[in-house]
């Protein structure tokens, strides 16, 4: 049996298989400016996928911190039209994401990957393969 698990507590969908826990709803960002990026989560035969939609960084300003069993998502948007001069209306924030989730003993952490293209971050997160049962030869040699 394959305990992978991700579970997240702000999840609209409670029965994600308590697969994927946010570790917490505040936000320690220096910034005052901070936001939550929205995420799915998908869980396949093999891992689980998460997308985070993080428009207007970078993947130089995106960092992915494993510690333990925490993965921490952050990123950095800066003020992309402070030269245009006043701004009337902004909508399009400035600050950082910052997102904590706790991963299960069940995820190949050495193998988490990432990928930035179009303003999401695509997280793979593959799942420990279980032991496969295996025959061991006894040999009567000391």
């Amino acid at each position: 049996m394959n305990n992978a698990t991700l579970t997240t507590t702000h999840d609209t969908q409670t029965q994600l298989k308590s697969a994927f826990q946010e570790r917490s709803s505040t936000h320690p960002a220096k910034n005052p400016q901070s936001y939550r990026a929205p995420v799915d989560v998908y869980e396949a035969k093999d891992r689980f996928i998460v997308l985070a939609d993080m428009p207007g960084t970078t993947s130089d300003d995106i960092e992915l911190v494993i510690d333990g069993n925490m993965l921490e998502i952050t990123g950095l948007v800066t003020d992309r039209y402070a030269t245009l001069g006043k701004g009337l209306r902004q909508e399009y924030g400035i600050g950082d994401y910052h997102r904590h989730f706790r991963i299960g003993s069940g995820i190949n952490a050495d193998e988490i990957s990432a990928v930035y293209r179009d303003g999401i971050l695509n997280v793979n997160l593959p799942k420990q393969m279980p032991i496969q049962p295996r025959t061991v030869h006894v040999d009567d040699r000391s």
